[in-house]
């Protein structure tokens, strides 16, 4: 075996395989990096006969003396299972590392810790895979923890995932709770439709995205709009944006139909002359009818003049792998909530996994948490309701390669956080 830089087109290559690769591992996440002014390597390991066998994305962050933290972000990509390939790759980086300028490294491995049913009970056919901890600590990493919560400095840890294999549409309605199969009823009804945005229709995802953000109080990326258009621009069609909107015309009209109608069916029992308790009882129940789509249909209609005929609802921003398709951000109107865009988003986007082959829908991160005071309690619900399962992966895993460069390192970074801290 042979550790190597790897060219763009060998990288690409095995990670296409889809050897569980994330997404932030993909070839086009080095543009995005570059794009923000980051440093990347393609490193990897070759077999005797020159096939990669293993392949990992860094990023590099310039830090003291020269030195740089290598991070890489749910890698390296490689058989987990063949140990003597995790430690001849994990020997072969500090060595490169050494020769490089690193001062330390952060691995966060791709790699299910443990398995859970959609109510968090230990899957008893997956047990605490514990092989990958004693690895990395052999080779000298530093195991940051089962962490629970959100962190602003690494990756979720704990993954809702939803398996479609063996579904089509129907039985896969038919899998979810009750709200979640009334809900897209709901949206079928109303007419709720999806289709992908462009890099230059960003603005739309952004406005739900912002309202989203400013509702529930989650953190932002800085400048979101360029990081989310980076995206775009840089994964190219493999980053979907769907968008769930209704056409208010369209709608108005169905609730026209729908009203007349029901006013036929009601003036038919009208005209009946012995009247019994049975058809009394219909009358009165579309006399109710009747009124909520008169009241829908005046609402919708002074929607429509505040905004326009497109009403949208609910977007987001998926990441389409070899490996699965994940659901990384969402936003959705607030004042629109009744129409139940993001519903219909996902039921769309789970059909267009089918229809693709791919078996992974992974709604990402929730914070482990799972009690009813959990930060995200409702986050988790909402995709419990999908009968989506839950991943924990192993976590963060850090390792120093330069001791004296990064003491001083350490040094430095209190002093910036006691001056940021007298600051605010």
């Amino acid at each position: 075996m042979k550790f190597v830089e790897l060219t763009e087109t060998e990288y690409r290559n095995y990670i296409e395989k889809g050897e569980e690769s994330a997404f932030f591992q993909m070839i086009e996440n080095k543009k995005n990096r570059e794009m923000d002014k980051q440093k990347v390597r393609l490193l990897g390991v070759k077999d005797d006969e020159g096939t990669v066998i293993a392949a990992c994305l860094f990023t590099l962050k310039k830090t003291v003396m020269g030195k740089y933290f290598y991070y890489s972000n749910r890698g390296p990509v490689l058989d987990y299972h063949n140990h003597e390939l995790v430690h001849f790759f994990l020997q072969a980086l500090t060595k490169y590392l050494k020769k490089n300028n690193g001062l330390y490294v952060k691995l966060d491995p791709n790699w299910i810790y443990r398995k859970y049913d959609k109510d968090v009970n230990p899957k008893a056919d997956y047990p605490a895979q514990d092989a990958l901890i004693r690895i990395m600590e052999e080779e000298g990493y530093v195991h940051q923890g089962f962490t629970r919560g959100y962190s602003r400095t690494s990756q979720a840890r704990w993954m809702s995932v939803l398996d479609l294999s063996g579904h089509d549409e129907k039985s896969l309605l038919k899998s979810f709770d009750s709200q979640r199969k009334r809900n897209i009823k709901k949206a079928q009804k109303y007419g709720v439709k999806v289709r992908f945005l462009d890099v230059d229709e960003i603005d739309i995802f952004m406005k739900l995205y912002l309202d989203t953000s400013e509702r529930q109080g989650f953190f932002t990326h800085p400048n979101p709009r360029e990081y989310y258009s980076n995206f775009k621009k840089a994964y190219g069609d493999k980053v979907l944006i769907p968008l769930a909107y209704i056409e208010l015309d369209e709608y108005v009209s169905n609730l026209s139909e729908q009203i007349e109608e029901n006013e036929n069916k009601r003036n038919q029992l009208m005209e009946k002359e012995n009247k019994n308790d049975k058809t009394l009882n219909k009358i009165a129940e579309l006399d109710k009818q009747l009124d909520k789509m008169a009241e829908d249909r005046m609402q919708a209609s002074e929607i429509q003049k505040k905004e326009g005929n497109i009403l949208n609802l609910a977007s987001g921003i998926y990441f389409e792998t070899p490996y699965e398709m994940v659901y990384h951000s969402g936003a959705s109107s607030s004042e629109y909530g009744h129409f139940v865009g993001p519903y219909m988003m996902h039921f769309e986007m789970m059909k267009y996994c089918m229809d693709k082959g791919i078996s992974r829908y992974n709604f990402y991160g929730v914070s482990g948490d799972f009690s009813e005071d959990g930060e995200d309690y409702g986050v988790y619900r909402f995709k419990r309701g999908f009968n989506a399962e839950i991943e924990e992966l192993v976590g963060d895993f850090v390792k120093v390669i330069s001791k004296v460069p990064y003491n001083l390192y350490k040094v430095k970074r209190k002093i910036e956080q006691k001056a940021a801290a007298k600051s605010n």
